[in-house]
This record gives C-alpha cells, sequence and structure tokens, in this order.
C-alpha cells in the first residue's frame, strides 16, 4: 500500500514540474502604437531584425492611410530615437516625405534603414509625419527593449 501512495505522490510531483516549465518561447517584439500624445491617423511600423541590436542597422518599414490630412509638398517624416525618460538620444532623422512618396497622397510606404551605434538596452523609436506647416499629420511609438 505505501508503493501505491510513493508512486501517486511521485507522480503529482513531475507533473506539477512539468507544469511549471515554460512551454512557449516568447519573442521579444517591437510593437509600434498611436502616441501618448495623440495621433489624428495611425502609422504602421515593422522592424528587421526586432529585436534590433544596439550597434549596427536596422530598417523600419512604415506604411499608412490618412483619413484627415494629406501628404503634399513641405510634408516630413521624422524618426526620433528617445531614452526611457523622454529625452532625445541621438539626432533626429527628417526626410521629405514628397522624395519618399508621390504627393499629394493620403497613402504612404516607406522603408528606410537606420544605423544604431550604441544605443542603450531599452529606448524607444518616435515616428512621425508633418505638413508643411508643421501640424502632426499621423504619430506612433515603439519600445525596443535588450538585445
Amino acid at each position: 500500500m505505501k508503493q501505491n501512495y510513493i508512486f501517486v505522490l511521485t507522480l503529482l510531483f513531475t507533473l506539477s514540474i512539468v507544469n511549471a516549465i515554460p512551454h512557449h518561447l516568447y519573442k521579444r517584439e517591437t510593437i509600434f502604437a498611436p502616441c501618448p500624445t495623440g495621433s489624428p491617423n495611425v502609422i504602421k511600423v515593422d522592424v528587421q531584425p526586432d529585436p534590433p541590436p544596439s550597434t549596427g542597422s536596422l530598417i523600419l518599414t512604415i506604411s499608412g492611410t490618412l483619413k484627415t490630412g494629406a501628404i503634399s509638398a513641405g510634408s516630413q517624416l521624422v524618426l526620433k530615437p528617445i531614452n526611457t525618460n523622454g529625452d532625445v538620444i541621438a539626432q533626429p532623422l527628417t526626410y521629405d516625405m514628397c522624395t519618399l512618396t508621390d504627393c499629394p497622397a493620403n497613402y504612404f510606404s516607406v522603408i528606410r534603414s537606420i544605423d544604431t551605434t550604441d544605443m542603450p538596452l531599452s529606448y524607444s523609436i518616435i515616428v512621425q509625419i508633418f505638413d508643411a506647416y508643421d501640424q502632426i499629420l499621423a504619430c506612433s511609438i515603439g519600445t525596443i527593449t535588450g538585445n
């Protein structure tokens, strides 16, 4: 009878240990969401490689459809890396949207390669599109955590 109890206890112990071991590998993904300050339009941003290296190069694929406003002459795409305190940690990159896509336009799809050097383990990238009058057409932010 003792052997049955020992067997049952060993079986229960083994099952509880197996249940506690994670059976999914969770990949850290960089997810871009609308900026907390508000954004009249949504920007979809994909990062490759994900997670990006602290030193190296990454590719941003930026796309969206503007429901309000339009990309016209003088519109700019701004990529700004910030640290966890909200301070800018590298020179923002600014591009003329009309050289990247047809103008005027409501839909855009842009691919930009960025070289990073000695970035901290955790930082965010703000992607903004401004019209010719420096009004925000769209904004998105994504947080990058660790290598």
